[in-house]
């Protein structure tokens, strides 16, 4: 079977404060009739902490612990809605909570493949959430545009819907949106907007970063007015709805390096010098030290970490030194950095096999 993944907004999920009943019942119906057609689903809802806000009365958190203890009370509340509509369609629904640890550490993210999979054997709908009541800022991915791409690494998604309060992606200028994006240029970039609506967290710039997190790991993803008539089926059936960024012409990216790309926070970030980026994107290279002229942030060996030139970022890869490290053996030659750092170590800052093109 194919797989979508339907990433739903606060504002396209609660009207009034409130989880709106009838927009499930509806998603609910499409999801059934998109089973028969050979697809299985898999819905990314926000709306714990409007939900729980909504139960005291109160309009907002104002800060970390109150948004915590909110989605506490509203994530009951989220998920008896979507087992009730979802449920009266014959489906069994289950709650998959996730934060960027659970998805940055691979043996965890693979857990997380396999009880989706088991899900799918069975039927059920796994409904996923950030796991807000307990993550900071550390750990959190932050918004759901994002964690619905991530959750599309996850299960192999064919596809990923974002559902929203606007009809697709609009350029300066334009009334209508973008039927089709074919790359992320920066002109695109540009035109992306800030902050999403009150009680949700995604603007066009999450939305952008779930584009690219998708199309490099060979996923369709569409921006879609949440309201439409029959949006889930009319995506999933091919028509032209919203706005649709193609999967990417660069070469999709392997599902591992789709996770190391993606999956965990960049902790820093490497600049090299002009020559480094022809190794790097035309021979496979890995990265030496001798490629690198500046070392920015702190982290340790076995991070994350960006990698970048005047141009822009290269890619992102595994480092196996320090910070404090890197910025000893910075423009050294391989055959230097025992001296230097008083221990036979390996000749990479960077293997090829920890590291995925931009």
């Amino acid at each position: 079977m194919k797989t979508i993944v339907i990433k739903i907004g606060t504002s396209t999920l609660v009207r009034s404060g409130a989880i709106d009943d009838q927009f499930l019942r509806d998603l609910a119906h499409q999801i059934e009739i998109l089973r028969g057609e050979g697809w299985q689903s898999v819905v990314v809802t926000s709306g714990a902490v409007r939900a729980g806000l909504n139960v005291l009365s109160r309009e907002r958190a104002q800060n970390l612990a109150e948004k915590q203890a909110a989605a506490a009370i509203g994530q009951s509340l989220l998920m008896r809605a979507y087992r009730r509509a979802l449920g009266d369609e014959g489906l069994h629904v289950a709650q998959m909570l996730l934060t960027r640890a659970d998805l940055g550490d691979r043996r965890r993210f693979l857990n997380a493949r396999h009880t989706a999979n088991q899900l799918f054997a069975w039927g059920v709908v796994p409904i996923i959430n950030e796991n807000d009541t307990v993550a900071t800022e550390e750990i959190r991915v932050g918004d759901n545009d994002t964690l619905a791409a991530l959750s599309g690494l996850v299960v192999g998604a064919d596809k990923v819907l974002l559902l929203s309060d606007v009809d697709g992606f609009y350029l300066p200028g334009k009334n209508t949106p973008e039927a089709t994006i074919e790359a992320i240029t920066p002109e695109i970039e540009a035109a992306a907007g800030g902050a999403g609506s009150i009680g949700g967290t995604g603007g066009m710039r999450t939305k952008l970063e779930a584009a690219r997190i998708s199309t490099r790991a060979g996923c369709e993803l569409v921006i879609a007015q949440g309201r439409a008539t029959e949006v889930v089926l009319r995506v999933a059936r091919g028509e032209a709805i919203g706005t649709r960024f193609l999967v990417s012409s660069e070469g999709r990216l392997n599902a591992r390096k789709s996770w190391l790309a993606h999956s965990r926070r960049v902790e820093g970030t490497l600049h090299l010098n002009p020559c480094a980026r022809a190794a790097l994107e035309e021979r496979g290279s890995s990265l030496l030290p001798v490629g690198i002229e500046g070392v920015e942030g702190e982290f340790g060996s076995g991070s994350l970490v960006s990698v970048r030139d005047k141009l822009g970022e290269i890619g992102r890869g595994v480092v196996r030194f320090s910070d404090e490290e890197l910025r000893r053996i910075a423009g050294h030659k391989s055959n230097e950095l025992a001296t230097i750092l008083g221990r036979e170590v390996a000749p990479e800052a960077i293997h090829r096999d920890e590291f995925s093109l931009s």
